[in-house]
């Protein structure tokens, strides 16, 4: 059967150029001490020579790709059950359960295999997905709309930030200050956790993600930091059991 050449270089039909040729390189690495003393060091050099000449060249690549069939290695199997004449084929992969090196991870050893291409991957560089761990060129992940912000979304989520944070700041100072020692100051934290969950939903059309709840607690930020402001830092104090439960429920709300 004629060499498989992805299989040679152990990467992934998907890899990008930078990927196959960091294989390349280091594989030749490693073959290079033996090469002047070993006949199989310098036939598996040759291989991983004519390799990277057809898959470094992104033309040579691109017909190689169209006239080749990744096969696995397909044995018969007569069952016992059926006649001999109508054997059954079972795929085996010919890497499968092999310890190589990961390409992406040079110094971390590897049997783990991409569940599409079986490239070998490695825990730094795998992505899980529903249908099994594959590497990054097959994982193809897009991140969901409702974790992006367009630039308009992103900066009325942070004038919405800063305009709710002086908002409630004056509204805690003019109304909630009685409220805010003891026990009643985790209601006041709540409350702060709510209305930052909804100003931020409002501005950004209820998108989530680490931006949106961190402009969130900015914005509890510039609530509380009105308080030392106006009260002084004694009070402040008292005020950061509230902040503190705010930050929790709108992070928990809008991660």
């Amino acid at each position: 059967m004629a060499s498989d050449w992805y299989e040679i270089l152990q990467v992934s039909p998907n890899a990008e150029p930078e990927v196959v040729r960091a294989a390349y390189e280091r594989l030749s690495e490693k073959l290079r001490p033996d090469l002047d003393s070993s006949p199989a060091a310098t036939e598996r050099q040759q291989l991983l020579d004519e390799a990277f000449a057809i898959l470094g060249d992104p033309v040579r690549r691109a017909g190689y790709d169209l006239a080749r069939t990744r096969v696995a290695t397909v044995t018969a199997v007569p069952p016992s059950s059926v006649s001999e004449s109508a054997p059954t084929l079972v795929a085996v992969s010919a890497t499968a359960g092999r310890i190589v090196p990961c390409p992406r991870d040079p110094d971390v050893e590897t049997a783990l295999r991409c569940s599409r291409c079986d490239t070998p991957i490695c825990p730094r560089c795998l992505v899980q997905t529903p249908v099994g761990a594959r590497c990054r060129d097959c994982a193809r992940i897009v991140k969901s709309p409702v974790y992006t912000l367009d630039q308009m979304q992103l900066f009325r989520a942070v004038i919405a930030s800063v305009v709710g944070g002086v908002a409630m700041g004056l509204i805690w100072r003019l109304i909630l200050v009685p409220f805010t020692v003891g026990f009643l100051s985790i209601f006041i934290g709540a409350g702060l956790g709510y209305v930052f969950t909804r100003i931020m939903e409002l501005a950004t059309g209820r998108k989530r993600g680490p931006v949106v709840a961190g402009l969130a607690i900015v914005g509890i930020g510039i609530a509380w930091g009105m308080q030392v402001l106006f009260l002084g830092l004694q009070f402040g104090l008292y005020g950061l059991v509230a902040a503190g439960v705010g930050v929790y429920f709108s992070y928990q709300n809008l991660r």
